[in-house]
C-alpha cells in the first residue's frame, strides 16, 4: 500500500465551476482518490482556491466589489458546488483566511533567495498610462506570441506556451481597453534553463505514462532554451515579497501554486493532529503525488513546479502529471466571462449528482475536447441510469422480495453469461482507474456494457422464472440466474462507487456488503471467491429510485 497526495488545479474564485471545470481536474481527482482508497491505499486529497490571483480584482472591479469579498463570494460558492457534485477536497485552502498559506509560501521563496537560485533581471512590462498601473496575467488581453491565439499576457489556452514578459501581440489593457506602453521594471525571476537535465531526468523516469499532449508539448518545449521565468510583480494585490527593498511588490501566485498543495496538506495532517506529518510525506520519495489540471496549466505543473522542487531540495517530485483537453458546451468553448456557461451550483440543483459524475466521466475531455450536449445527457441518464441500471437493480430486488421473502436463496451455482462480467470486469475497471493509466471514460464504458449485458439477460431471466413453477430443478436454476444477477449487481455497486458514490452506498446497504473497500481487486480467480451476497443473506427491500428522467 501506498501513500497518494492528490491535487485538483486551483479555480479563480471569479466565478462559480461550471460543468467545464467539473469535467476535468475536480472530477477526475474524487475518482481517482475514491479508487484508491478503495485498494487500501492512504490518500490526502488537496486543494485550494486561487484567491490572491489577478483575476480576482479584476472580477471585483466588474462587479463593484472588494477582492477580498469576491474571493469570499465565489470561494464559498465553488465549495458548495464541489459538495453538490461529492467532489469535496479533503482539504480545501482559502488562502485569505489561511495565515499557514502565506506563510508556506513566504517560507519557500527565501529558502531559494537565500540559497541563491533566484536572480534579478530588468525585463519589459506593460503599463498602462491611462490606469497608471502595470499590466500582468488578466490586466492584459492580446495574442499569443506563438500561435497568435486570444491570450491573456501568462500562458496561453491554446498552446499552453507561457508569453514572455511584455511579449503579448495586440496588446490592450483589460479595465480601459487602451494599448498600454512599453517600460521595463526589475522583477525576481527562476532562472529555469539551468534544471533542464534534471527535468529531462525527471520526465525519462516519471513522463512515459503521461498523457501524449502533455508529452509532445514537453517535447516541443524543450527544443529551445527554457524561459526565464518571473515570479514576482509590481502589484498591491498578492503575497508581499518578504524583503527588504521590495515593498509594493507581490509574489506570482504561478510561483507560489505549488506551495498551495504543501499548504493545503499541512493544513489536513494539522486538522488530524498530525502537524508535521505533511513534510514527511511531501519529503518521501516513495509518497506518489498526482496532479490533475487543465492542458492549458501544462507549464506549471510540469515544468516550472518541478523545477521550483528540485531548487528547493527538501521535497519530492510528481509521479503523474494527469492533464485534460477543454469540455466544450454544445459545441462552443465554456467562457465565463461570456457567461456561455452551464453553474455546476444550479445545475447540481436539478440533476441527481450521480447521474451528471457518470455523464462527465463517459463524455470527458481526456485526451481530446469534449462536448456537453444537453440531449447527450438525457440519453445518457434514460438509456444507460434509468431504463438500464435502475430497471435492472429494481427487478433483481423485487424478484428477491417477491419469490425469496427478501433472501438470497441457495442455488446451484452462477451462470453465463454474466459470470463474464463477474471475472473480468475488476481487472478492467482497476486498469482504467489506476493513477498510470488513468481513464474515468473507459471505467464508464466498461459498467455500461456490464449494464447492458445484465438487462438484455432480464428476459432470460423471467424465462427461468416462469420454468420455475413446479418443479425443483427449474426452481435452482431460477435460484442460480437471480443469484448471478444479486452479484453482478453487488459487484458494479462496488467497482463503480468511484464514479457515482450516492448509488454505489445504496444498493450496498442494502445488500449489506462493504463498498468502500474491494481488497480483492484487480481479480477474483475463483468463481467461488465471488459471492459477496452469500445465499441466506436478508437483504432490505424495496429499492427506492435514485434516477429520474430529465424530461
Amino acid at each position: 500500500m501506498n501513500t497518494y497526495i492528490v491535487t485538483s488545479a486551483p479555480p479563480n474564485p471569479n466565478g462559480d465551476l461550471h460543468l467545464g471545470h467539473l469535467s476535468g481536474p475536480f472530477l477526475g481527482a474524487d475518482v481517482l482518490s475514491r479508487h484508491l482508497r478503495q485498494r487500501g491505499h492512504e490518500v490526502r486529497y488537496v486543494g485550494y482556491s486561487d484567491e490572491h490571483s489577478c483575476y480576482v480584482p479584476r472580477r471585483a472591479a466588474e462587479i463593484g466589489s472588494t477582492p477580498h469579498e469576491t474571493a469570499l463570494l465565489f470561494g464559498n460558492r465553488m465549495e458548495e458546488t464541489l459538495s453538490l457534485g461529492s467532489m469535496h477536497h479533503d482539504w480545501f485552502t482559502r488562502p485569505l483566511m489561511t495565515p499557514k498559506h502565506t506563510e508556506i509560501v513566504q517560507s519557500f521563496f527565501t529558502r531559494l533567495w537565500e540559497a541563491g537560485k533566484l536572480k534579478v533581471v530588468e525585463l519589459p512590462v506593460f503599463h498602462c498610462p491611462r490606469c497608471e498601473r502595470y499590466l500582468y496575467e488578466a490586466e492584459v488581453r492580446g495574442e499569443c506570441q506563438f500561435c497568435a491565439a486570444p491570450s491573456d499576457g501568462i500562458y496561453c489556452e491554446a498552446c499552453g506556451l507561457a508569453q514572455e514578459s511584455g511579449a503579448l501581440g495586440a496588446a490592450k489593457c483589460t479595465a480601459c481597453w487602451e494599448t498600454p506602453e512599453l517600460t521595463t521594471l526589475q522583477r525576481i525571476v527562476f532562472p529555469l534553463e539551468e534544471y533542464r537535465e534534471q527535468l529531462l531526468a525527471f520526465y525519462a523516469k516519471n513522463g512515459g505514462q503521461w498523457r501524449p499532449r502533455l508529452r509532445a508539448y514537453l517535447d516541443t518545449l524543450f527544443e529551445n532554451e527554457l524561459p526565464l521565468t518571473p515570479i514576482s510583480r509590481q502589484a498591491d494585490y498578492g503575497i508581499p515579497v518578504p524583503l527588504d527593498g521590495w515593498e509594493g511588490h507581490i509574489l506570482d501566485t504561478w510561483f507560489s501554486g505549488i506551495c498551495g498543495y504543501l499548504a493545503g496538506t499541512a493544513c489536513l495532517t494539522e486538522a488530524q493532529g498530525q502537524p508535521g506529518l505533511w513534510q514527511e510525506q511531501w519529503s518521501d520519495p516513495d509518497t506518489r503525488i498526482v496532479n490533475f489540471l487543465g492542458f492549458d496549466c501544462s507549464f506549471s505543473h510540469a515544468v516550472l513546479w518541478p523545477a521550483l522542487l528540485l531548487a528547493h531540495g527538501d521535497y519530492t517530485l510528481p509521479s503523474q502529471v494527469i492533464t485534460n483537453e477543454f469540455y466544450r458546451l454544445e459545441g462552443d468553448k465554456f467562457s465565463t466571462s461570456r457567461g456561455h456557461a452551464i453553474w455546476g451550483g444550479e445545475f447540481l440543483h436539478q440533476v441527481n449528482a450521480d447521474a451528471l459524475r457518470f455523464h462527465l466521466c463517459l463524455t470527458g475531455p481526456e485526451r481530446e475536447q469534449g462536448n456537453f450536449a444537453m440531449k447527450e445527457l438525457v440519453n445518457s441518464v434514460e438509456t444507460i441510469l434509468v431504463d438500464g441500471l435502475q430497471r435492472w437493480a429494481q427487478t433483481v430486488f423485487s424478484l428477491l422480495a417477491e419469490d425469496f421473502g427478501s433472501t438470497v436463496p441457495e442455488h446451484d451455482g452462477l451462470t453465463e453469461p454474466l459470470t463474464i462480467s463477474l471475472l473480468e470486469l475488476p481487472k478492467a475497471i482497476a486498469v482504467s482507474l489506476s493513477a498510470n493509466s488513468f481513464s474515468p471514460q473507459r471505467a464508464a464504458g466498461e459498467l455500461a456494457a456490464t449494464i447492458d449485458r445484465a438487462v438484455k439477460d432480464l428476459p432470460r431471466l423471467n424465462e427461468a422464472r416462469g420454468a420455475a413453477e413446479g418443479s425443483e430443478d427449474g426452481q435452482r436454476a431460477y435460484a442460480s440466474r437471480l443469484v448471478t444477477h444479486v452479484e453482478t449487481l453487488a459487484l458494479v455497486s462496488v467497482l463503480a462507487a468511484p464514479l457515482m458514490p450516492g448509488w454505489a452506498h445504496l444498493i450496498a446497504k442494502h445488500l449489506d456488503i462493504p463498498v468502500d473497500v474491494a481488497t480483492r481487486m484487480p481479480s477474483w480467480p475463483e468463481l467461488a471467491d465471488l459471492l459477496l451476497v452469500p445465499a441466506g443473506r436478508q437483504v432490505k427491500t424495496p429499492l427506492p429510485d435514485v434516477f429520474h428522467k430529465l424530461g
